[in-house]
């Protein structure tokens, strides 16, 4: 898929351009602030990356790795209700006037979600292509803007090497219009206890060392980052927020010209607040752009809407790139990615909610005279909307667009205002 081929490419690049070479919180409007905790109510185990919305103002967050939340809002919104749904369980919902500062939810697996396979009449590509012909009924037909906190993580070996956070205003123009969505850079800000690349450090620092003196000679100071010479790029939202667009993500399983290249099958049933939804599982019969390709499409039954893609894989290192790692003496092991995209209801259309890439791979460089050095490199990327505005919108500026090739940090025009204690973060 062109998301896929577009983040390893980009991982690629940042293992080769590693071979080869304070949080401070402001205060602003007056906020409440609703901590809590999901957990499965049969097992009792704690629920992750629930969506937590209210429900009338959508202002919403999910529940991190452990299934815990704090949910911010302006302290006007009183006549509104806290929305907790995951696919496969009952929502809940909950009056704000019930809810002091903390709540603790427990979700019941869907009924839905116990159902066997069901056969239908037509085959699952069937249905997918009736999805995708349907996406001007089920896409919002307006345009419409998002406040979404994006978090991109790089760690080596359990040590993290890039933490990033920021906070994306994002418009979304009509459907039918051709234009790109334009990203807004509000907040960013950058973890201080972040380690340095322990891969081939001897080598970057003998080589760091002889490009400084070479800068010395010319009466040149380099910068911090010019001497490190390392550079690791995730592809920024935009690239992420590709996958919240079905009519350009180019998905080949979601493309019937490329259908001959998977195998489709049903799965049993799953729910989405109340909603029935068809699961449906594919698996690439070969490689597709360089990886083995599974995963499940959810499909509302009665909007006939694509709610929810997950899709996981290994990714094949390219025969052309092979010789080349290995004239270097270098190896890239169980390269391995998934990659997660949702989408909530609202007024029966469909607007984006969670988006998340993750890869993980083992870099290894062979020494003939000294132990060869191994590491393990994880990525993660996450993009969850916070807010949705839909009346009133406005293209973003072009002079504060923001460009997925540059850093964030330069980019950054927090016109409105904003500040780190008003957004909704994945808590730590």
């Amino acid at each position: 898929m062109s998301f896929l081929k577009k983040q390893s490419l980009s991982f690629t690049l940042i293992v080769l351009l590693l071979i080869l070479a304070k949080f401070n919180p402001a205060v602003g409007q007056s906020t409440k602030l609703i901590s809590g905790s999901v957990i499965d109510a049969t097992t009792k185990e704690s629920l992750p990356f629930v969506t937590v919305t209210l429900k009338k103002s959508l202002i919403g967050t999910v529940t991190n790795e452990n299934g815990f939340f704090d949910l911010k809002y302006p302290d006007d919104i009183t006549n509104d209700s806290l929305f907790i749904t995951l696919l496969g369980f009952q929502s809940v919902t909950l009056p704000l006037s019930d809810i002091k500062d903390s709540v603790n939810v427990s979700l019941l697996k869907s009924d839905i979600e116990l159902k066997e396979v069901v056969i239908r009449p037509l085959p699952p590509t069937y249905y997918i292509k009736q999805a995708i012909a349907n996406l001007k009924q089920t896409n919002p037909k307006d345009p419409f803007q998002t406040q979404a906190y994006y978090r991109e993580i790089m760690t080596e070996n359990g040590n993290f090497i890039v933490s990033n956070e920021a906070v994306f205003k994002t418009f979304y123009p009509s459907f039918q219009d051709t234009i790109k969505n334009q990203h807004q850079a509000l907040l960013f800000r950058k973890a201080d206890d972040i380690k340095e690349v322990a891969f081939m450090k001897a080598q970057r620092d003998k080589k760091a060392a002889k490009k400084e003196a070479r800068a010395k000679k010319k009466g040149k100071i380099l910068t911090e980052e010019e001497s490190k010479g390392i550079a690791a790029n995730f592809g920024g939202p935009e690239a992420i927020l590709r996958q919240a667009d079905l009519s350009k993500s180019g998905d080949e399983y979601l493309d019937s010209t490329s259908f001959k290249h998977y195998e489709y099958t049903f799965a049993p049933s799953s729910s989405y607040d109340s909603k029935e939804l068809m699961v449906i599982n594919f698996k690439s019969k070969g490689k597709v752009d360089h990886s083995h390709q599974v995963g499940k499409i959810y499909i509302d039954i009665a909007s006939n809407a694509i709610v929810k893609i997950e899709e996981s894989g290994d990714f094949v290192i390219p025969l052309a790139l092979r010789p080349v790692l290995f004239l270097y003496g270098f190896s890239i092991d169980d390269a391995k990615y998934s990659t997660v995209t949702e989408f909530q209801g609202v007024n029966n259309r469909w607007y984006p909610k969670n988006i998340s890439f993750n890869l993980g791979a083992m870099l290894t460089k062979k020494h003939w005279f000294a132990d060869n050095e191994h590491s393990l490199f994880e990525v993660e990327s996450m993009f969850t909307v916070n807010k949705i505005k839909i009346n009133g919108t406005s293209p973003i500026p072009k002079e504060k667009r923001f460009d997925a090739k540059k850093k964030i940090e330069p980019q950054v025009f927090n016109d409105e205002g904003l500040n780190w204690s008003e957004v909704n973060i994945i808590k730590k």
